[in-house]
């Protein structure tokens, strides 16, 4: 008698992308799904492993320019107004220049094609607002700076002194109503890779601004002149530029293609719906452009609504005319009616941050 057998199908898994399991990519097949699942959202920290925070002792203060300083528990915070919606968030350092795809390994490859340092998700907290309004900030407030419970050797040159990951935001992207204190994410509580019990979430923004393991919210009456934030995300514009630094803050007018996905089969002849996600900061997306034949001719795809501060979800009805290899291309354009650039911008430096370009995406039709 025969016995039956089952056939197991693998859960796709994070890319892990450094050495130092400081950076995990969100895999190609996940990227296909609008909200990404919390066990495979893409992870970057900048030390190993995550903080352990007794949530029973946590306390969030707020101190510096301010009337009234706090010491806030857990509880004390989720006795504010809920508040909860879709954000996208995108590592400034997602999508090297494909110069840069020979230095990487086979994994860190993988999460190249499919741009994986990015995801969205449906987070929940309270206004930063809300808690900035109990304290009461002073008319001297310029910015306000958010400290998180890691620390360690700069991951860049290993050298101690230890330093604290922190990074300081205007006063007025602070006193947005959606500038969230988090401690939800998809429905649970934080994982502790995304900075249980509590969280900066700055919509819009480049991921490093949202300050995972928040433990310390300081008013400030100076611009902030830290290591993460004038040091580390920047990029040297050159001698030419009409501002020599550049320092990243909301995210740029960027699309990409998530299917089909890598090794998926495309057959001539038959109709092939293309899809992906479009996305621009704060500013929504007007229109999205596919190419089938690497950037000759273009045709507009359908953009869905999003929600929230979410990607926009694409797509595109294609059917390959024959076999052979295909240069895929997606080409957005937001509401303010700034367009992807078909090349990186030049970086005087080479750090490659903020890389919005239109990326190739090659497909073999059998």
């Amino acid at each position: 008698m025969a016995t039956a057998q089952t056939i197991v199908t693998a859960r796709p898994q994070l890319i892990p992308t450094n050495a130092g399991e400081r950076t995990f990519a969100t895999p190609p097949q996940a990227m296909q799904e609008n909200i990404i699942p919390n066990d495979l959202f893409y992870i970057r920290n900048h030390w190993k492993g995550a903080p352990d925070i007794d949530v029973d002792a946590y306390r969030l203060s707020v101190d510096g320019e301010v009337e009234r300083p706090l010491s806030l528990s857990m509880d004390a915070l989720r006795e504010l107004p809920l508040k909860r919606f879709q954000v996208t968030f995108e590592c400034c350092g997602n999508s090297m220049v494909p110069e840069y795809w020979a230095k990487k390994t086979r994994a860190a490859m993988e999460q190249l094609k499919g741009h994986g340092i990015m995801g969205n998700a449906e987070w929940a907290g309270v206004s930063l607002r809300d808690v900035l309004e109990m304290a009461g900030m002073k008319d001297s407030a310029v910015e306000v700076l958010f400290e998180g419970a890691d620390h360690g050797p700069d991951e860049v040159n290993g050298d101690p002194p230890e330093v604290t990951y922190e990074r300081s935001v205007p006063v007025a992207k602070s006193m947005h109503p959606d500038t969230l204190l988090a401690f939800e994410m998809n429905g649970e509580p934080l994982p502790p890779m995304h900075g249980y019990p509590l969280r900066l979430l700055v919509p819009g923004w480049y991921g490093m601004t949202s300050v995972k393991w928040l433990v310390g919210i300081h008013v400030i009456d100076h611009e902030f002149q830290g290591l993460y934030q004038k040091e580390r995300y920047m990029v040297l514009a050159g001698p030419e530029s009409d501002e020599f630094y550049k320092y990243h803050t909301e995210m740029m007018v960027k699309s990409i293609v998530t299917a089909p996905a890598p090794g998926e089969t495309v057959r001539a002849g038959e109709e092939y719906t293309v899809t992906g996600a479009a996305w621009s900061g704060e500013v929504e997306i007007a229109r999205v452009e596919v190419s089938t034949d690497g950037g000759r001719t273009w045709d507009d795809a359908e953009v869905m609504p999003r929600s929230g501060y979410s990607w926009h979800r694409w797509s595109y009805d294609w059917r390959a005319p024959a076999s052979g290899g295909y240069t895929l291309m997606s080409r957005a354009t937001n509401a303010k009616g700034e367009t992807q650039p078909m090349e990186f911008p030049n970086q005087w430096d080479g750090h490659n941050y903020g890389n919005n370009m239109v990326f190739p995406f090659e497909v073999q039709v059998t």
